[in-house]
């Protein structure tokens, strides 16, 4: 077989299939986008840019099957929930067998 040629009964050839989602199943799937980036900090402007942009397929499909409003609102409810948090990563000073700062 040619290098760029996939066999077709290569277990381990990558394929991808499209399962049919009800509009419930669309909206579960966009809080769990949201709630994802709004539990890593991002703000709402960001994570409506993620369900905005192409490249993001699952987000943008749950955005153009939801709509603008219906995505704003559980954007806007992820961020009430989980909003406030905001992780910050901070060295302590080490000390010295004495329990003194070096």
């Amino acid at each position: 077989m040619p290098y760029n040629d996939p066999d077709p009964t290569d277990p381990n050839v990558l394929v991808g299939v499209m399962l049919p989602a009800d509009a419930e199943a669309t909206t579960e799937m966009a809080y769990v986008f949201a709630e994802e980036f709004a539990r890593m900090g991002h703000d709402r402007r960001e994570i409506l840019g993620l369900f905005k942009n192409p490249f993001y397929g699952g987000a943008h499909g749950a955005y153009k099957a939801l709509g603008e409003a219906a995505i704003q609102a559980i954007v806007d409810e992820c961020i009430g929930a989980w909003g406030r948090i905001r992780i910050a990563v901070s060295d302590q000073p080490s000390a010295d067998s004495k329990g003194r700062e070096r």
